[in-house]
């Protein structure tokens, strides 16, 4: 399922820590004005990048920098050439022929992403589509998601933080300037005013350590201190300079959606859990309420809109119960532990809403949380008195997908 969306709403930081915290793996394409640049994520790791249609490819960031001789970049293309459909990666191909050392070449590659993310950075407006799973064939450096031999893998964390600390520099030293701010210089200047490795400071790369960083690296922390972050548990990040209105903007769903993930690991207890899910839910919809799963009934639990107002967060348990129909989007729901997005059907205006009230329109969202495979509670969530929103699907799947793994590990 793919997952789309605005840059104006949805910060593309937000969107690549989400990669990372939620350890997927796909494809990010992010579309501007400018053209489209990729990043290729496996288990949450960036390990491959297109930079402005294949503008800078990763063979000449390794060329440029002394990594690699044009003679052994010909015999790499020359052998991905005669595998045809088959051929690996540019750097993969170039490691298994031993004509680089793999920490030149994740020194190499590190920085391609590096000048995609500095420059996408820079993007007022444009779009995003992260493809799950899917592989790209048709380029020579990225690699393939579902099927990678040899990795070399870059930590999220570790390259976003050295990305937005180089864009922070350049931006307040006038060396780079925002999209925004660039259509206004190009009605005065001359048009092809590219960003490129040695205006970004990464044509200095000798300087850069060249180590293959391991899973979950430590951050270092800007102030001077230290913070470590444990295997497993999502560090927040600082983000930089952001993207804002004349009207100071909330966080993006996506961003609240890293911040609820990174709190997983503190939660002692399922109805903790619970309660945390719902609240999260509330964030979009106007009413949630948690249903637990017991002896072939859901037990209505704690609720957010609906016995005392919103604002008022949630109340506690509403108590009644609800039989369980399997032919019902409810009895489907908890059987098949998918999330189920929709108009609510007879089974729960009848059962539900005689309890909880009819919402002005019957667009709800149920959401199984699941433990060993099993259904542990649902969440059911629907607009209230309110028309319904577009609402990001995927992110509450990514959501009951995280929970669910925090449930089987944590407790």
């Amino acid at each position: 399922m793919s997952f789309k969306g605005d840059l104006e709403d949805l910060p593309i930081v937000d969107v690549i820590q989400l990669m990372h915290n939620t350890k997927t793996s796909g494809i990010l394409f992010v579309r501007g004005r400018k053209g489209e640049s990729q990043l290729t994520f496996k288990d949450g790791y960036i390990v491959g990048a297109s930079h402005l249609n294949n503008s800078l490819r990763i063979g000449e960031v390794l060329l440029s920098h002394g990594y690699l001789t044009e003679e052994n970049l010909e015999k790499a293309l020359a052998e991905q050439k005669s595998k045809g459909d088959q051929r690996k990666p540019l750097i993969v191909t170039l490691i298994e022929m031993g004509l680089i050392d793999p920490q030149d070449a994740y020194v190499g590659l590190r920085a391609l992403i590096e000048l995609v993310l500095i420059d996408v950075l820079t993007w007022i407006s444009g779009t995003f589509v992260l493809e799950p799973s899917r592989t790209v064939s048709e380029d020579t450096f990225a690699y393939y998601p579902e099927e990678i031999e040899r990795e070399i893998n870059v930590d999220v964390q570790s390259i976003l933080m050295d990305a937005l600390r180089v864009f922070d520099e350049k931006l307040r030293d006038g060396e780079i300037v925002m999209e925004e701010d660039l259509e206004e210089i190009e009605e005065e200047e001359e048009p092809g005013m590219e960003i490129t490795a040695d205006l970004l400071g990464l044509d200095n790369l000798d300087t850069i350590e060249k180590k293959v960083r391991g899973v979950h690296a430590a951050l270092s922390d800007p102030t001077g201190g230290s913070r470590q972050s444990e295997e497993g548990v999502a560090t927040p990040i600082p983000v930089g300079r952001q993207q804002k209105s004349k009207a100071e903007k909330s966080p993006s769903i996506v961003a609240k959606l890293n911040e609820f993930i990174s709190t997983l690991p503190s939660f002692k207890s399922t109805p903790e859990v619970a309660t945390a899910v719902l609240k999260y839910t509330a964030q979009v919809f106007e009413r949630s309420l948690t249903l637990v799963f017991h002896n072939g009934q859901l037990v209505a639990e704690k609720s957010v809109g609906i016995k005392v107002p919103k604002d008022q967060g949630a109340s506690g348990p509403l108590g009644f119960r609800i039989p369980l129909d399997a032919t019902s989007m409810l009895g489907r729901a908890v059987k098949t532990t998918n999330l189920q997005y929709g108009l609510a059907d007879e089974y729960i205006e009848k059962m539900l809403y005689d309890k909880i009230g009819s919402p002005a329109n019957k667009s709800m969202l149920l959401l199984p949380i699941k433990r060993h495979g099993k259904t542990v509670f649902l969440i059911y969530a629907d607009f209230g008195a309110k028309e319904p929103l577009d609402v990001q699907i995927e992110l509450f799947d990514m959501l009951a997908d995280q929970v669910s793994l925090a449930l089987e590990c944590g407790f």
